[in-house]
Parts: structure tokens; sequence; C-alpha cells
């Protein structure tokens, strides 16, 4: 949302503390209709505590991933769109008035003074309309109001400029989960209420959507580092061990039943705050509201028994939002193994990559 540019073929990269993902799509009419296809596709790992708690620490060594994602998989268009979250990123939903348009953004302006519990004169500020101003006079407008900290934005804005790509938006995670709910789920997305969770390392992001409507967004400070130091700790594993066991893979003399209890109790956390988030949805203005289906993304969400956690503590239908349900690729070039294994990791560079279709 923060300053993109229109009409042009974007990359979508999301640099996240434990990788950096890149896609890029080609638009194409498919059965009468606007459609996606992966015209590239990159991944790599970042080293360890190159960003902690969203904030950049090693420059250099984001540099060099970023460089490498775009070179090993032959990505030459260099006009990029990034995303941010966590504490330095305010959504706020907001209810005003139909009103003119310069009178709107004063309104706006005034009304971000008084939300951001930052000096406004630190932020960039941008909203969107919910609600299109095509109702009876008098009708509030209901608009989300995004303020993002400037020295987050350049703390981003410099590694992708230090690594001689071209800086065109940047939107926040939230808004790129929902793009790509939006094209790839179109049998549930404009008539249910469902939300989708981003379990990144560091930060898990939580949207709720109404029919189509965003409604409530959370980032939780807590991801798989959370789960995978837990881990080390209990276990008096290395890190590295640590990481294997979330992955699923052996380590000696680490018995089932004993990872399994810490994993549960990690578990257990982390639902007690999703739990939170949607009491706080439900127990809005409207009595019947009720999240319908859970959509989980991000790193940790393969973790194998992570679905039936929720379904257990819910009794909600949940499953892995797959990015790639409704845009194609070639499966000559591509290896369909690969976005089956890597789906859960791609959620936000696939909705970031959709934008470059704005006019």
């Amino acid at each position: 949302m923060l300053g993109l540019s229109r009409g042009k073929e974007l990359v979508g990269l999301d640099i996240g503390s434990y990788s950096v993902k890149a896609v890029e799509l080609k638009s194409k009419k498919k059965d009468g209709a606007e459609a996606f296809e992966v015209k590239k596709i990159g991944y790599e790992l970042l080293p360890h505590d190159a960003i902690v708690e969203g904030t950049i620490i090693d420059s250099a060594a984001v540099v060099e991933t970023i460089k490498m994602v775009f070179e090993e998989n032959k990505i030459a268009n260099k006009n990029v769109i990034i995303s941010i979250s966590g504490n330095s990123v305010i959504i706020k939903k907001i209810s005003l008035p139909a009103m003119e348009s310069q009178e709107l953004a004063e309104s706006i302006i005034w009304e971000a003074k008084h939300n951001i519990p930052y000096p406004y004169e630190e932020t960039n500020v941008d909203y969107a309309i919910l609600e299109p101003p095509a109702h009876a006079a008098g009708q509030n407008l209901d608009i989300l109001l995004v303020a993002a900290k400037k020295d987050k934005i350049a703390n981003y804005s410099n590694v992708i400029s230090q690594s001689r790509k071209n800086l065109e938006g940047i939107e926040v995670d939230v808004f790129a989960l929902q793009n790509i709910m939006e094209i790839n789920y179109p049998e549930i997305f404009p008539d249910k209420t469902l939300a989708i969770i981003n379990l990144g390392a560091n930060i898990t992001n939580v949207v709720i959507i109404e029919k189509g409507i965003p409604q409530l967004f959370r980032d939780l400070s807590l991801g798989g580092s959370f789960f995978t130091e837990n881990l080390s700790k209990d276990l008096n594993l290395s890190f590295d061990d640590a990481e294997k066991l979330l992955k699923g893979l052996p380590v000696e003399n680490v018995q089932p039943d004993q990872l399994q209890s810490v994993l549960n109790m990690n578990a257990q956390n982390l639902l007690e705050e999703i739990e939170k988030t949607f009491s706080f949805y439900e127990a809005g203005e409207k009595s019947d509201k009720k999240v319908e289906f859970i959509f989980l993304s991000g790193g940790l969400s393969k973790l194998k028994d992570l679905p039936g956690y929720f379904e257990q503590k819910f009794n909600i239908k949940t499953e892995s939002l797959n990015p790639f349900r409704k845009i194609d690729f070639d499966e000559k070039k591509f290896d369909p193994m690969y976005f089956e294994e890597m789906a859960s990791l791609f959620g936000v560079a696939t909705g970031l990559a959709t934008r470059k279709m704005d006019k």
C-alpha cells in the first residue's frame, strides 16, 4: 500500500527472519478470465540472526542473500515489491462519515495522529476505503488505516537499494495473504468468515476476513524460533539439532514422547494467543460472528500435527494455504514436487507478486 507504482510487472520479495523468497508471475487469460502463471521462483536461507524480530541486523548478509535468490533463479526483473509486519506496523479499522475527498484526507490524518502509538512525523501513513462511497447519504465509510515507522521502512529499503533492485512498493504481510486467498479460494472467499494465520520464524500474522472484507489484524511475537529455542532448552540440544526436530528429522538420544511433550506445550501457548484474537473478533458488535475456516501459512505450518491442534482446539476446519491452487506453472520448467513441498512458504511472496496486475 505504501508507494506502489502501477502497471509494472513486479517480483514479490518476502524477506523473512529465516529465509528470502521471490516470485514473479505473468498474467494470461484462462476461460475468459484473468489468471496467473509462475514465471520465476526462488528461495534462499538467511544466516541465523541476520534478521531478529523483524529488524535487519546483518544488512550485508541480507543483501547477498537477495542477490543470490535473483542470480540462482535467473530472475532478470529488478522491480520488486516487499512487505513488512511486526510492532512497527499498525493497522486500524476506523469508521468515518461520508465526505469529500479533501475533507476525508484531512480527517484520516487527524485519526492517524490519535490512533498511532508513535509520533505522526515518524511514520508513513496510507489508507484504503473498504466500503466504496456508493451508499446512501450519511452512511459511514469503513477505512483501513495503515502506518509504518519510517526507520523500519528505511531498514528494508536500504537492503533493496544495496542489492541493486528497484523498490516499487511496500505492502503489509496480511494484505499479501488476503490477495492470494482471494485468487486461490474463490468458492469461499466472498461468502465465508475465514482466518489466515501466517506462522513465520519470529512473527505470526493473523487476519480475519469476513465475506471478502478484512476485519481484524494481529501480529504475535512468536513463531518457529520460539518452538526451536524451547526445544533446545528443554531437551538440552544445539539450535541446529532443535531445528532438525522441528523439521521432522531424527536427532540422536531424543525419544518421540520427549519431543511430543515439548511440542504440545508450545502449541498450546500459540493456540491460547490465537484464541484471544478469535474471542476479540467474536465479541464485536455482531453477536453471530464466528470464524468458519482456518488457513495456515508460513514455515511453522509445515509442522506435521499443527492443523490437528487447531481443529481440536477450535472445532474449525483447518488446512494449509496453497498459494498455487489456482496459479499455473509449467511442469517442463518446474518440478511439481517443489510447489507441493514449498507451498506453505510462498504465501506472502506470491500475494505480493499479484500486485503487478494493478492498473
